[in-house]
This record gives structure tokens, C-alpha cells and sequence, in this order.
């Protein structure tokens, strides 16, 4: 993750340092530079955003 990437500041910080934050992250990275997926949100949103998905299936 790039340090610009990490000072960002988002409504997920909370996730940021989680085992999933991670996972999440590099899988999306794998698929960014396969061409699979094109971002168009910053990536800390969409990362966040499945982690919080993630984090309410599991309550």
C-alpha cells in the first residue's frame, strides 16, 4: 500500500489494520493489474466497504 493510500482519510479507518483489510486489498490488486476490474472509487472505499459488509455478516 502506498503511503499517500494510507493517509487517506475515509470513513472505514477502523478496518484498515485487519487481517480482511489486507486480503481484501491485495485480491483487488491482483485483479487491478490482471485487468479484470477497472477502479473507479478510490480503493480505500471499496476495500472498507467489503470489510463492513464482512464485519455485519459476521454479527
Amino acid at each position: 500500500m502506498r503511503k499517500e493510500e494510507r493517509d487517506m482519510n475515509h470513513p472505514y479507518k477502523k478496518y484498515e489494520k485487519t487481517v480482511i483489510w489486507n486480503s481484501v486489498w491485495m485480491a483487488i490488486e491482483d485483479l487491478v493489474e490482471n485487468n479484470d476490474l477497472e477502479e473507479l472509487t478510490p480503493r480505500e472505499y471499496i476495500v472498507g466497504s467489503i470489510c463492513e459488509k464482512i464485519a455485519e455478516e459476521k454479527n
